[in-house]
């Protein structure tokens, strides 16, 4: 025994140093000096470096859970707090991912070399938690880990979804319920900076009717004061307590969301490629979609074989309703990489502006928030956009900076209804 302790101990030291030589390393790396090529390349090099440690602190978690069940050892959870230097949330949050490795097959693999990263086992983990045992049998573990190694993070989360919505056979309708009894709203006076403060969450459906309405007087009242920086949070603060103080007064139709769904979905019911969502991406089941659309205006948006929207309007300078809807049928967001900000704080760029002959049609557009908007025509960068509305970015000096992958917010069948629910004034 105490041969068999030593050497294990011996390997256990060999294994110690190496992870510390190789950080010993990477701390002694200079980026002083390195074009962009070279930044891009190290990154790549140091994501990859971070992938490996991180699969190797989930295994580590792994084996404390699989010694603690025989008393000899902390479970993970316990262990990452007390030994890894993090908070109890990120020691919480690591020793799920932990199991859920464990649970998954190939997913060990696919963290270790980079293939997915932490936001993928979070999904796994928060969407599979609603499945009984028997339905996890039911999943494809093997089909999922391929998908997540080839998309990004919050593109798969929305395959889990659908895969586990399938399972259940409500499609999404129990977690769109649990999220709206889940909602809640909190007001209280802080005397200490002598401001009054707000805390809540919202179901999609709500937070979209709040957030629109909002956003949309936000625009006015900016529009009137001769402010170009729409997305202004003091101006938000204003338009929100003009529209709680005077909405009995005003003459104005009532807050509306906007709701993707294609046409199928709309007329017979959920299939496998189910396409149900508010404007902003959030998924909503097909019964909220029946109570929507029975007071609705519905705008017809068909897409091409690629998913791309076909031209609906080419009349006017300032992008028209109908192609803001089809619009919202490929984007969720700015169409600049990595940016986030949703379709609706975004404006439509002409590629070729329009005093330059450029027509406002949709092969000739491009949603981008206002940070990239400043970007393209301030800051002289420039978007050529491609058939298939993959888009090349060019530095002001024209050099390529970055060839964007068409969006890939929609798929399944070609013909879909861009849906404009508008909650119409009552007549008094």
């Amino acid at each position: 025994m105490g041969t068999s302790r030593s050497s294990n101990t011996e390997i256990n030291d060999s294994q110690c140093q190496e992870v510390l030589a190789f950080v010993d390393v990477v701390r002694s790396l200079d980026v002083v000096g390195l074009d962009e090529p070279d930044l891009k390349n190290l990154l790549i090099s140091a994501r990859h470096a971070r992938a490996g440690i991180d699969a190797l602190i989930w295994r580590v978690g792994a084996e404390a859970d699989r010694l603690a069940a025989r008393g000899q050892s902390a479970p993970a959870e316990e262990l990452l707090a007390a030994d890894g230097n993090v908070r109890a949330s990120t020691a919480k949050k690591d020793a799920e991912r932990s199991r859920m490795m464990n649970e998954v097959n190939g997913l060990h693999q696919a963290a270790a070399t980079g293939q997915i990263g932490p936001d993928h086992i979070d999904s796994l983990t928060s969407r599979l938690k609603k499945l009984t045992d028997v339905e996890r049998r039911q999943l494809d573990q093997r089909r999922l880990v391929e998908k997540a190694a080839t998309m990004p993070a919050d593109r798969f989360d929305r395959v889990v979804k659908d895969a586990v919505d399938r399972i259940r056979h409500d499609h999404g309708l129990q977690d769109t319920q649990q999220k709206r009894q889940a909602s809640e709203f909190q007001h209280w006076f802080d005397h200490k900076t002598g401001m009054g403060k707000f805390s809540g969450q919202l179901d999609p459906e709500r937070y979209e009717t709040l957030t629109t309405v909002i956003d949309q007087h936000t625009v006015t009242l900016a529009a009137a004061e001769g402010d170009r920086v729409v997305r202004n949070s003091n101006l938000a603060v204003a338009a929100l307590v003009e529209l709680v103080t005077n909405s009995r007064e005003r003459s104005q139709n009532l807050p509306h969301i906007t709701v993707v769904v294609d046409h199928e979905t709309l007329t017979t019911g959920p299939h496998q490629q189910t396409i149900r969502e508010t404007g902003d991406g959030h998924p909503v089941p097909p019964q909220t979609i029946e109570r929507l659309a029975c007071d609705a205006l519905l705008q017809r948006v068909t897409l091409d074989e690629r998913g791309v929207p076909i031209n609906v309007g080419r009349k006017y300078r300032t992008a028209t309703n109908a192609q803001w809807v089809a619009l919202r049928a490929t984007y969720a967001t700015c169409a600049w990489p990595e940016c986030e900000r949703p379709l609706r704080w975004c404006q439509l760029h002409h590629i070729v502006e329009w005093r330059d002959g450029g027509r406002t049609d949709l092969d000739n557009l491009v949603p981008l928030c206002s940070t990239h908007h400043h970007r393209v025509h301030e800051g002289q960068w420039s978007i050529q956009l491609q058939s298939d509305r993959s888009l090349k970015l060019r530095k002001p000096d024209r050099q390529l900076h970055q060839t964007v992958d068409p969006p890939t917010r929609r798929s399944g069948e070609p013909e879909t209804t861009g849906t404009d629910f508008r909650r119409r004034p009552s007549v008094e």
